[in-house]
């Protein structure tokens, strides 16, 4: 609305300036033509008193026809007749209106006008040369302006309420024309911005004018129909980019149960062979009495274990949707670890757990399990001789990378720390890159970090990492601690 008031202001201005400005030159028109009336009816007054005055003074004098004159005056009221002498005498010097010029032309014959302004609102005089005798005198016929002066005001106050009653019919015009041609259609493009603005991508405005708005309409609602169908590509390739990511993942922890498939089998190793050996005693009658009960209770407690390390491995295996949920990281490391003992046994390696049991995290318990597995098993193979690989966990305070951003904030730093050979510098910028991998043929696949980077940062965390040739390396992973609200990390 407000560009159609400034279109409309300024038509209604630019109507008034040429309103006024027409009715200005006509004003001076009808000055000039009135000037020019004037003029021409005191020759005409003048030259036909002239001829009867010059008579009258040839005839009877010139008492005679200075009576004339006066006579004349008597029967009109407007314009006034005076007899002048143009000629120097003792008892007549010139008129010292005249000038010079004007006295010498006045000599050879020729009429004179002048206005007088020395008095407002004026006098119009002219002089019609007339010859006495030997001396030479004028008729001089004077006329206020006083009546065109009133002609001129009232012509001018017509005039202005004239051109105020146009530019007012023109305004309202005008305003009308500019809310319905421009105010209205501009509006409905605002509100049809600040819809899809808002998301309303189905938003669409029809003005049906056929002129410049009408074609900004119909392309902001091609821009929405291509927002639309571009939000709608963008769902769908989010879709089967979170699918082929989650594919990615579970293919990333079957990969890792295979690895820990001979673990397990040898962890089951001890419990069957209890269970064959309780089982052939009762078979064979060599357990009589309490005996049987007791290799009965035996036996049972080591199905229990078996049934315990075979339902860790398939939890892990098993793909599920991403649930967070309240966990205690005591418990999330323990079972992990307990998961990759017998891996960690047949390497010599003690697995070293140091976690606090009050750590509270807001995470999906089988992918951070994920992540752990990955990178105790990453540093399993990284140790050649006999260690400890020890996992530890404290709150911390820290600012995330530039690559997530963020604030300073409180976090919850999960360590993995080996004693293998480390990673070289021109290695370490590319560990998280997918299918990158330094392992010999058959023990890496190069996902497992770029997996486990891509769960730590949708929990909202990031993985740093140290490392130094020959002592070892350490990842440590970053989650938004307990009830702290994630925040955008590095």
């Amino acid at each position: 609305m407000k560009l159609a008031r400034k279109i409309t202001l300024a038509l209604a201005l630019l109507a008034i300036a040429v309103l006024a400005t027409m009715e200005t030159l006509e004003v001076r028109r009808e000055l000039a033509r009135s000037a020019v009336d004037m003029r021409h009816d005191h020759r005409l007054i003048g030259h036909t008193v002239a001829g009867s005055i010059g008579k009258a003074w040839q005839q009877e004098g010139e008492a005679e026809a200075l009576s004339l004159l006066e006579q004349t005056n008597r029967f009109q009221e407007q314009v006034r007749l005076r007899w002048v002498w143009l000629d120097e005498a003792p008892d007549h010097p010139p008129l010292s209106t005249l000038s010079p010029a004007m006295l010498e032309r006045l000599g050879d014959g020729e009429d004179e006008a002048l206005t007088d302004l020395s008095q407002p609102p004026g006098v119009l005089r002219t002089y019609i040369p007339v010859s006495v005798g030997e001396r030479q005198g004028a008729i001089e016929v004077s006329e206020s302006l006083i009546e065109e002066r009133r002609h001129v005001r009232s012509t001018v106050v017509g005039t202005t309420i004239a051109t105020l009653a146009i530019a007012g019919a023109f305004l309202l015009v005008a305003m009308a024309m500019g809310n319905r041609l421009v105010g209205r259609p501009i509006d409905q493009l605002v509100q049809l911005a600040r819809r899809i603005g808002e998301g309303q991508l189905e938003a669409r405005v029809q003005l049906h004018q056929r002129d410049e708005l009408d074609t900004l309409a119909l392309e902001m609602n091609q821009m929405g129909e291509m927002l639309q169908r571009a939000r709608e590509d963008i769902a769908a390739e989010t879709a089967a980019r979170l699918a082929t990511l989650e594919h990615l993942r579970h293919a990333d922890r079957l990969t890792t149960v295979g690895k820990l498939a001979s673990g397990v089998a040898h962890e089951l190793g001890t419990p069957l062979n209890v269970v064959l050996g309780r089982a052939k005693m009762i078979s064979s009658g060599e357990a009589v009495g309490e005996e049987v009960g007791e290799c009965a209770r035996i036996i049972s407690q080591q199905a229990q274990q078996m049934t315990r390390i075979i339902r860790q491995l398939l939890d892990f295996a098993r793909r599920r949707a991403p649930q967070r949920n309240p966990e205690q990281l005591f418990n999330l490391v323990t079972r992990t670890l307990s998961l990759l003992q017998p891996m960690a046994y047949k390497r010599g390696v003690k697995l070293t757990p140091e976690v606090p049991e009050a750590l509270m995290l807001e995470v999906d318990a089988g992918q951070i399990q994920q992540v752990l597995t990955n990178l105790v098993m990453n540093g399993l193979q990284a140790m050649k001789n006999p260690g400890a690989l020890r996992v530890r966990a404290e709150p911390t305070r820290a600012t995330p990378p530039a690559d997530v951003g963020g604030p300073e904030a409180d976090w919850v730093r999960l360590d993995v720390e080996d004693e293998g050979e480390g990673i070289s510098p021109e290695v370490l910028p590319h560990i998280f890159e997918p299918f990158f991998t330094t392992k010999d043929v058959g023990e890496g696949t190069g996902l497992g970090l770029s997996v486990s980077y891509g769960i730590i940062r949708d929990h909202g965390g990031w993985i740093a990492v140290r490392s130094e040739l020959g002592r070892g390396s350490c990842f440590s992973i970053y989650l938004p601690g307990g009830n702290t609200a994630c925040q955008a990390v590095s």
